[in-house]
């Protein structure tokens, strides 16, 4: 099995993808893990981990940059390089913390895949529902399914699919009207793009849980996704509009200081921060700290 994760050559990615590697390592992973590094203007940041650079893909849609194409784009590039058909590929964020091992499902036969459910991806959202209707073939609509981060599909049949995947994600994130639908912005592009991409190429996933989500006071899953910030008080989640006090934000930690004291927050959040910590203080070298920092 093999493991990729998009990201940016940016400061904000870069600490995330080493902690992701410390994790990784802490949890007994043993396939290759692969950061699949966008170009930006910044100077090139070394990643602790194997590496692929890509293109950047985020200006795909004229007049509005949207970072989420980087995701399909850089697959797209990678799987179309050479490779082992048959490996084994799950696909992860780099905002994901190892807590024990993802199972290796063994060969996986082209037309399946694995991913988790997502809620937001309903079909039978007004929203999401126009998305289909406008960019997914109508013989095949019924096929579509609420998927998304983390997949784990077969290397061969990534490489078509990515193809696909990329120019989908591109076509929903450019149509005015697929962005209203969406609320007005196009984040969800790149998980449209890949849902409809693979009901139209025939792909069918078995869905299990791969992570927990910051927030769900659960470590049911080997992976956490701390996309949202941790709350002070483990009973409150954090929602855009009603942003109680919050305890850690990847948005706004600065790489590599110490987190807060993770008492009385969730459990996935405990084991977060306590890592976390473990992790700053395996850097030691004062030097290197304030190198990295001001990239």
């Amino acid at each position: 099995m093999r493991v990729v994760f998009s990201c940016e050559n940016t400061t904000y990615h870069w600490w995330q993808a080493e902690f992701l590697r410390y994790t990784y390592v802490q949890a007994g992973m043993h396939a290759e893990l692969t950061a699949l590094v966008a170009a930006t203007e910044e100077p090139e940041i070394a990643f602790s981990c194997n590496s692929v650079r890509v293109a950047n893909y985020k200006n795909s849609v004229p007049n509005a940059p949207l970072l989420v194409l980087n995701k399909p784009g850089g697959i797209a590039e990678w799987a179309a390089l050479d490779g082992p058909g048959d490996e084994t590929v799950l696909i992860v964020d780099p905002d994901s913390m190892f807590v024990r091992p993802v199972v290796d499902p063994g060969p996986l036969p082209a037309g399946h895949a694995y991913s988790e459910e997502h809620g937001y991806m309903c079909v039978d959202i007004p929203g999401n529902r126009t998305v289909i209707d406008r960019h997914c073939r109508q013989e095949v609509r019924a096929r579509v399914q609420p998927v998304g981060i983390y997949i784990c599909i077969n290397r061969a049949c990534l490489a078509e699919l990515a193809v696909c995947w990329l120019q989908k994600s591109i076509e929903i994130a450019a149509d005015p009207v697929c962005r209203e639908a969406l609320s007005g912005n196009g984040w969800l592009s790149d998980m449209w793009g890949y849902a409809i991409a693979a009901a139209e190429l025939g792909i069918h996933h078995q869905l299990m849980g791969f992570s927990q989500m910051t927030g769900s006071n659960s470590l049911q899953n080997p992976i956490t996704h701390y996309c949202f910030p941790l709350m002070e008080n483990r009973n409150d989640y954090w929602e855009p509009d009603t942003q109680k006090p919050i305890l850690w934000s990847k948005w706004t930690y600065r790489p590599w200081e110490n987190p807060p004291d993770f008492f009385g927050t969730t459990i996935e959040g405990e084991i977060l921060l306590e890592r976390l910590r473990e992790f700053v203080s395996s850097r030691t070298d004062p030097l290197e700290m304030t190198e990295a920092v001001g990239r």
